[in-house]
């Protein structure tokens, strides 16, 4: 990495909540329809699997899960055609059904999916071609 900044999250073990180690970053921009994909570089602690999520113009919860080794800084794209509707949490107000629409995105989360605390480094989230 460079002298980029960079969001340092010690994230504590699994409780009954299950947002309880969702982080949540508003975005900058919120049309990403120039892209097709984000992408950031992260630094677990340990191997883990990230999960990756946001909102789209319709309110619907994607979500995209991705294998990260321990230890070292490694790229992680996500393309927005491999992003599906998360398949354990929608908003009330979601107007599912239709395809993804990255017009107007308020923001992205992600979160750890092991059994332990640990921390996590992560680079700017980017929408990327």
């Amino acid at each position: 990495m460079s002298d980029e900044r960079v969001l340092i999250v010690d994230y504590p073990a699994p409780t009954d909540d299950p947002a309880g180690r969702d982080v949540q970053c508003a975005a900058e921009g919120q049309d990403w329809t120039a892209g097709r994909a984000i992408s950031s570089q992260i630094k677990p602690d340990h191997p883990l699997r990230l999960s990756v999520s946001s909102r789209d113009r319709n309110r619907v919860a994607y979500t995209a899960w991705k294998e990260l080794k321990g230890g070292a800084w490694q790229s992680v794209r996500i393309p927005f055609d491999e992003i599906r509707p998360n398949p354990f949490y929608q908003p009330p107000d979601a107007k599912t059904g239709g395809a993804i629409d990255v017009s107007d995105v308020k923001g992205i989360a992600f979160a750890p999916h092991d059994q332990t605390p640990g921390r996590l480094v992560v680079g700017r989230f980017v929408v990327t071609k």
